[in-house]
Parts: C-alpha cells; structure tokens; sequence
C-alpha cells in the first residue's frame, strides 16, 4: 500500500493566509535590540495581523532570523543562582526558592479505541501517582488516566512553566511515546481547536493554554510594578527535525538548517526564523502555519502520524528599573515545547517503502535519546524490520541513563549529545540549565503492551536525572549611581 506525505492538516492550511495581514511598525527599546548577527527578513508572509493592540511594553510582531538558544548560562558571570531572589519583582518566588531541578514525569493513558475497546486493557490507574500493567507496578509525579482532560494536564505541566518562565527560569516539555498514543493531542490539540471561534474549546491543547496564561500573567505582573518599568517581549521559532534534517516551519523553503556551536550562544540553528509575538493571536497564527508545514503521513495505526520531532520555541525577556537602587535587570527564560515523532514497530504500523525509512529515522533518533554507540547496527536491524525490538534492549545502555548515572553518583563521564541532532540542539534541556517536564503518552490495550512497557521504563530512567537550572538574569547598572557611589565613598575615606 503506497503512504504518502501530506500537510498536518487542511484546516490548518486553509484558515493561515486568512490572518496575515501587513506588519504595523513598532519603535522597539535599545534593550530589546537583538545581536548584530540577528539579521532582518522582508516576509509578508509572515507579517502580523495589522489589527493588534499590543501595549507598548511588548512589541508587535517582527520577524527575524536568530540563532538558539540564548546565550550559554556559563558563559555569563552575572548569572544568578536558584536561591537567589529577584530584587525586581516577586514573580515565581516558590519556582525561585525551590531547590526541585528533577526532571517532572507525567504518565498518560489515551481511552481506547473502538478496535482497542473489544480486547483487553492492561494498564490500570493505581492511585494519583502510580499504574500498573500485567503485574508491573511504577510511580511517577502524576498518572493521568482516561478521564483526565486538557486542562488537567495544564494545571500539572503549564501552569508552573508558565511561573517559571517569569521567574527567570528556561522551561521544556516533552511528549514521548509510541505512535498514535495522543502526543500530538496532548501538545497542540485538534486542529479545529486553534481556530478563532474554538480558542474557548475544552480540546485545547497545552501550547496555546501556556500562552493565554502567560500573556495574562505578564499583563498582571506590568499593572503590579507600573514604577518600576517593567517590560516584556517574547520571540518564537518552530521548527521539524525530518530524516536528521532541520526544516523551518515558518519558512518551509529553508530546508536542511544547520546547527552550530558558539562559546557565547552555545547551541543555535543557522538562519532559523523568528517572530515577536504579544498576543495570543499572534501565537495561533504561528501554530497555524507551523503544523500545516509538518510531516505527516498514515500508518495502519494513525491515520495523521507525525513523521518528524517538532520543536515550539519561545524566548521571553523581561527588564526593569529599580527606582531605590538606580540597578536595571534582565531576565531571559527560554520554552521550548517537543512534540516527539512516535516510536514504533514496523510490524504493527504496517510501514513500507518511504514509510519504513521515515520510521528508522524515528526511531533511530529517538534511540540515540536511549542509545549510545550502536548507530550502525541499529542501521542494520531498520532494514531487518526489527528495530523496535532491539531498541528496547539499546535502552538500558543510553543517554537517559548516563544522565540518570551523573546525577546519582556524580561521576563524570562523556555525553554524546552530538550523536543525534535532536539531542544536540536539546542537550540544555537533557541534564543542563533548564526545568524539564516529561509527558510520557501510552495507550492501556493489550495490543500496545510491549510499547507501554518500553515508555514506562523509559519515564523511570528520565525521572532520575537532575538538571542544573538557575535564573537567567544579567544586572545592568547605571553609570550615574556608580559614579555617585565612588564619589560617596571618596567623600568617606
């Protein structure tokens, strides 16, 4: 049977060029001012909405192309540690005060399908943190069962992102699991749900939950300290890692990006669009258009499969102005949202010709997430059709668990982040400065068993492993307070 690649959605494709209008121009604060390697790029395409009320202290919509991540947190002295508290705002204070930088792993079961629902269901919901499956038991932070809605896996994952983010911290999520198991769901919802007349709907997904909140909070956190010039701008890519090749979702036509490495940046992707968003419009508009640009392609168990890891980015910078101490702060949070491709077998999705290259690819990235050193005999098993099988015994000797390993016993040892893009453009987020949340997606059939178990088993070895995040903050003092303090300590001696 012949598979072909198609657009995420119609309805996506369809609705995009309905809300791109031109682009209002804006006066954008010398702070503000991205890198002189930052460079300008004349989209209509991609122009805002010429109706948006934007306040003053965001800026409207500009697009740009933008190494990232951020600025490495090494590579600024300035850098504040977790303990430390904002003398700008007490946004976060119980994210800022918390010494918590485990990794948070969400567990949730799909309801089964009308096929699935005439067999058997394995996997059962123990209590609020714990599930078991064929007399396997595991505990994780939070177990989400068939009856657990979008919103609460907002209230479990967004909305402390969301309170990190402000607080000055880099916040990922993750959605992991087998193909068809509701990761794509779970992130950016159904299509129809990003639609103007469906932003209410119960469906919506966590992405634009994350940014409704944090446009409120960011309007209630500006009201709050009016006196202290508080001031915010958010800048969003998205981009699609497909057979090892970065694509822009933004801008389709920049194929096969290039990451590189910079002492002062650390991690970027070349020439990888990025557009400053202030409302939530802005933000659905950007979803639209990157989803209608993803891989996706029908397997006998998914009719619309992910072919490919997405990655949602989101930079947020707030500053401000002490009026007691003269001191000006910068804080800069970095979201990233990954929506991973689905793990799978080849024997039950059926995969053939393009299809079972696409899904080696998958799997072989995902692998390197659980998998050191073995890429040519996992290039071997792909054409064997029994990938999946050795992947999960490649997953006791993996990323994951040397990460887990260094957190536990503090031994030093080589991280082969480099060995899969996807782990390379990630690596701040797999054991480095950032606070991640996994959200592992299975389904409780019998039939999938063999798949829910390897996820699970997964989550476990993910949940041992300790970041090292810290707020991302740099002082800037104003050279007038310094001289008048030289000139009080002159005046003293």
């Amino acid at each position: 049977m012949k598979h072909s690649v198609q657009p995420r959605s119609t309805i996506l494709r369809e609705n995009q060029e309905a809300m791109l209008s031109p682009n209002p121009s804006s006066a954008r604060q010398k702070w503000l001012t991205p890198p002189p390697y930052r460079k300008n790029k004349p989209s209509k395409e991609n122009a805002p909405p010429s109706d948006l009320n934007s306040s003053p202290a965001v800026t409207g919509m500009k697009i740009m192309k933008s190494p990232l991540p951020p600025r490495h947190p090494n590579s600024n002295p300035l850098k504040r540690k977790l303990s430390v508290e904002s003398g700008c705002s007490e946004i976060g204070a119980v994210a800022a005060g918390s010494s918590d930088s485990g990794v948070k792993v969400i567990v949730r079961m799909r309801p089964p399908t009308k096929d699935e629902e005439e067999g058997e269901i394995v996997a059962q919901k123990v209590s609020n943190d714990s599930l078991s499956i064929s007399g396997h038991s595991f505990t994780y932070d939070s177990i989400a069962d068939v009856q657990s809605t979008q919103l609460d896996i907002f209230q479990l994952v967004g909305a402390p992102l969301v309170e990190n983010c402000l607080a000055g911290f880099n916040s990922s999520v993750f959605a992991y699991g087998q193909t068809g198991s509701g990761k794509t769901y779970t992130i950016w919802g159904p299509a129809n749900a990003l639609l103007d007349e469906n932003l209410a709907s119960d469906q919506q997904g966590l992405t634009p939950r994350i940014f409704q909140r944090l446009f409120e909070r960011i309007e209630e956190e500006q009201v709050k300290h009016s006196d202290k010039q508080l001031a915010y701008q958010c800048r969003c890519s998205f981009l699609e890692i497909y057979n090892e090749q970065i694509t822009d979702l933004l801008d389709p036509s920049q194929r096969n990006l290039q990451l590189r490495e910079d002492v002062r940046t650390g991690v970027y992707v070349e020439n990888l669009t990025e557009e400053c968003v202030s409302t939530m419009k802005d933000v659905t508009k950007l979803l639209m258009k990157g989803l209608s640009n993803r891989r996706t392609g029908a397997t006998s168990i998914n009719a619309e499969s992910s072919r490919s890891h997405s990655v949602f980015t989101c930079v947020v910078e707030s500053h401000c102005k002490s009026m007691a101490d003269g001191l000006s702060r910068l804080k800069t949070s970095r979201i990233n949202l990954v929506d991973l491709a689905g793990s799978e077998r080849q024997k039950l999705t059926g995969a053939a010709g393009e299809r079972l290259k696409e899904a080696g690819n998958i799997n072989r990235s995902l692998s390197q997430l659980g998998n050191l050193g073995l890429g040519n005999i996992t290039i071997a098993l792909i054409h064997l059709g029994i990938l999946f099988s050795f992947w999960k015994f490649l997953l006791s000797w993996n990323l994951i668990n040397i990460l887990a390993e260094v957190s536990q016993t503090g031994k030093h040892r080589h991280i082969p982040y480099r060995d899969s893009k996807l782990t390379f453009l990630l690596q701040e987020s797999l054991g480095g400065n950032a606070k991640l949340a996994m959200i592992c997606a299975i389904s409780p059939a019998q039939s999938c068993k063999s798949e829910t178990l390897s996820t699970l088993r997964f989550a476990q070895r993910a949940k041992a492993i300790k970041n090292k995040a810290v707020v991302n903050e740099e002082m800037q003092d104003d050279v007038n307070i310094l001289r008048e303090v030289i000139r009080q300590l002159k005046a003293n001696t």
